[in-house]
């Protein structure tokens, strides 16, 4: 008997952690669903708001300064940015880690000499929202602010590999011609986000 009022405790205890975490956590968004307004300053200082761009496609690219992984692909993104401006397609890059100042972020981006635009989301509500995990990973939202592709940038961790499928780029161009993506959502690599106490070093 002992034993089974320890078990359904043990089992009540086990429901109300779980109920907990869940509580805590909020499910990435899916593909197809619509996007709410967010509204973040970027590293210039200007307010950045998703409502701004109403009727334009926008790619956000979650960025990190200290992640040689989405360092390796500042020079594509800035090549995205600048080819599809002209069609009215906005990129941007996301910082979510605890541990890069704006400081550094501006520093980084004026050293690399990078026009892309950073927002920053150094308390992880954006991250949270659209479900980003690591750097680079990128989500696409088009003028009636549904996602329409998240993941990867390109199958390539170095630049210049052969056999380069380029995910991105593919949707934009399906967005752009009315068709239907080819492929929706792939994995994401790279460093993950840092977020809370340990990646602040408090």
């Amino acid at each position: 008997m002992k034993l089974r009022i320890v078990a359904l405790r043990l089992s009540i205890a086990l429901l109300y952690v779980l109920g907990a975490c869940h509580a805590f956590s909020s499910p990435a968004a899916d593909i197809g669903s619509k996007i709410a307004n967010f509204q973040l300053t970027d590293n210039s200082g200007e307010s950045w708001s998703l409502r701004n761009y109403a009727g334009k496609t926008v790619v956000l690219v979650f960025w990190s300064c200290k992640c040689p992984i989405s360092l390796s692909y500042d020079s594509r993104v800035e090549e995205l940015r600048t080819r599809y401006a002209a069609q009215g397609i906005v990129v941007a890059g996301v910082a979510s880690n605890t541990n890069e100042t704006p400081e550094e972020i501006r520093a980084n981006l004026a050293n690399r000499k990078m026009l892309l635009p950073v927002l920053l989301d150094s308390e992880g509500n954006l991250a949270e929202k659209l479900g980003a995990t690591h750097t680079p990973s990128v989500f696409v939202i088009d003028g009636n602010e549904i996602l329409r592709y998240k993941g990867a940038f390109d199958n390539n961790k170095k630049p210049g590999e052969s056999g380069r499928i380029a995910y991105v780029e593919e949707a934009l161009n399906a967005i752009l011609a009315g068709q239907e993506i080819r492929l929706k959502e792939t994995g994401s690599f790279g460093c993950g986000i840092k977020q809370g106490r340990a990646a602040s070093g408090r």
